[in-house]
């Protein structure tokens, strides 16, 4: 994900997580391969980027953390990386209905 950039994840109808229903979902949320100190914030999808973040690390760190995100409408989250480059892993953990 590269700096600034917007990844959009499918949550509903994905990992166990059903099509319908969902209100919000428990992510298990992974940075890795970091080119510079950054952050991460999770937000419902489509939706104003809110001004805090969800993860926090330094250059060449893998981070994680467990984060319960608002789903979108359409199920779906927006991850924004506000620095450097890094990949991404998410982890669907639940959901609420």
């Amino acid at each position: 994900l590269s700096p600034g950039g917007v990844l959009t994840v499918q949550v509903s109808g994905t990992g166990g997580v059903p099509s319908s229903g969902a209100s919000a979902a428990i992510l298990n949320v992974t940075v890795t391969g970091t080119t510079s100190g950054g952050f991460l914030s999770a937000y419902p999808a489509g939706s104003t980027r809110p001004s805090v973040s969800d993860l926090n690390w330094a250059e060449g760190e893998t981070v994680a953390n467990l984060v319960v995100v608002k789903l979108s409408s359409g199920g779906a989250v927006d991850l924004y990386n506000f620095a450097g480059s890094t990949n991404v892993i998410v982890d669907v953990v639940g959901y609420f209905g």
